[in-house]
Parts: C-alpha cells; structure tokens; sequence
C-alpha cells in the first residue's frame, strides 16, 4: 500500500470527524445471534442524554424490510441517562460485517417527519450494556 493511499485514508478519517466507517469498536456485548459493539470516540453528552454509535455484526446474513441482505448495522442511539430510556436516531446496513460492504438500507430521523419515541431500557440487552458504558462514568 502507498504511503498516499494511508494518508488520504487517514484524512479521510479526519475530515470526517467520528464517523462510523472510521471508528474503533468496542464490543458491548457477545451472543450467539449477534456481537454488539459500540464507538467510544464518538460519544456526545448533551444534558443528561448521550448520543452513541453501535455496530451490530450477525454471523449469517439477514435480510431487511425491503429484501436486501446485510450482516451489519450501524446505528446513532440517543440515551437518556436520568429517565433511562433510549431512542434510534439513524440506522444504516451493510452487506458485511464491520459496516462493510454496500450501505443497502438508510433510515434516517430526518427521514421519518415525525417524533422519535422513547423506548424503556430493558435489563440485560445490549442498550443496558450501552447505557452503562455511556452514562455512568458522567452522569
């Protein structure tokens, strides 16, 4: 690999800021039907809630609502650490692991035109490993 090849890559990366595509993945959470990570560099604290990147990697691929197969799902939560509940912001799939591949699903808050609801954080799912790593160090 050349060296311009690395440094576009890596201002890529910059330029970019925390994106998806660019980020360290941590694993939250390991089970048979799915491995859950999420990105640490790219936590935003906003009041009490806290806006997080998770990764999901499936073993075998799957297919979306509209019929197109992907293994990965990178998503933007928005974590209310006070109220402990959560909401998805985006989404997107790719047809490999590690948000690789094609993106062949976008959903997008803008997207929708109407609220986002709340959902309640329930014991032991990887949203309850997210919101511990996310709010109780600040908050």
């Amino acid at each position: 690999m050349s060296i311009k090849l690395v440094i576009y890559a890596l201002l890529a990366c910059t330029f970019y800021g925390a994106t998806p595509a660019c980020a360290e993945w941590s694993e939250l959470l390991k089970e048979e039907e799915a491995t859950y990570f999420y990105d640490k560099e790219a936590i935003k604290a906003v009041h009490v809630t806290r806006f997080a990147w998770t990764l999901i990697d499936l073993p075998k691929a799957a297919k979306s609502p509209f019929g197109d197969n992907y293994q990965s799902a990178m998503s933007r939560f928005r974590v209310h650490c006070k109220l402990d509940t959560f909401s998805k912001v985006a989404e997107s799939l790719f047809e490999k692991p590690l948000g690789k591949g094609k993106e062949t699903v976008v959903f997008d808050e803008m997207d929708i035109h109407v609220r986002i609801r709340d959902f309640a954080i329930r014991p032991g799912t990887y949203i309850a490993a997210l919101k511990k790593q996310i709010c109780d160090s600040t908050g």
